[in-house]
């Protein structure tokens, strides 16, 4: 149920710092902060990305879900797409919306979505999915990452205009080979650190390359 509501409410926070960003949501100290007053003039509110690493994927998603209109597209990395508790009984894609499912019984009182969402049709932005070596190790994880991109090819297989979902997966990296850890030491020290952060065998600048070479071939296409 934590990890329900954690991302429920990470989802409006996303859904309002975009509004905020593009004006349309107003409040806080900084929002007439003459550098924004530069940037907002020049967003194009018709092409607005939703993007997330890790939980961050998950979020992304949610609030996409809830907001499908807003978002012209969605590049997730390394999303985390899948709770496995069962030694507590509970085992489900996540988060649940996203894949047109009801929570798991027992959460929020019962077998419900969250009250936020009123989109039945789950996650439907056609959407990159560009994932380590490590997280397709997790045969359910995965599989849950799988079908969320098939759903969203299923559900807009009548409009050629729709650009095709996609999964992907960067050899020999972990999870992270997607945030900036790679980037602290120099080459020769990563050699000898990478296992201690968490990074793959994989080159760690060849393999940023591959992920954004992916990323901007998928968003080219809008």
């Amino acid at each position: 149920n934590h990890r329900l509501e954690q991302v429920s409410f990470r989802a409006k926070e996303f859904l309002y710092a975009t509004k905020w960003l593009l004006g349309e949501e107003q409040g806080g100290d900084d929002y007439d902060h003459p550098i924004l007053q530069q940037i907002r003039p020049k967003l194009d509110t018709k092409k607005v990305i939703a993007s997330g690493f890790s939980y961050g994927s998950t979020t992304c998603s949610l609030a996409a879900t809830a907001e499908p209109k807003r978002f012209q597209c969605a590049v997730f990395l390394d999303g985390w797409f899948h709770i496995d508790y069962s030694s507590k009984g509970y085992v489900y894609n996540f988060p649940p919306e996203a894949f047109g499912e009801d929570w798991p019984n027992g959460a929020n009182n019962g077998n419900e979505r969250s009250h936020a969402i009123e989109n039945k049709d789950g996650l439907t932005i056609p959407s990159i999915f560009i994932n380590s070596a490590q997280f397709e190790g997790y045969e359910k994880l995965y599989a849950a990452t799988t079908t969320l991109a098939n759903n969203i090819n299923t559900h807009n297989k009548h409009d050629s205009k729709t650009p095709e979902s996609t999964l992907h997966v960067i050899p020999n990296t972990k999870h992270q080979n997607f945030c900036d850890v790679g980037f602290w030491l120099p080459k020769v020290l990563l050699r000898h650190l990478g296992k201690l952060l968490a990074l793959g065998d994989a080159d760690v600048l060849e393999a940023s390359e591959n992920i954004l070479d992916l990323t901007l071939k998928f968003l080219k296409q809008f």
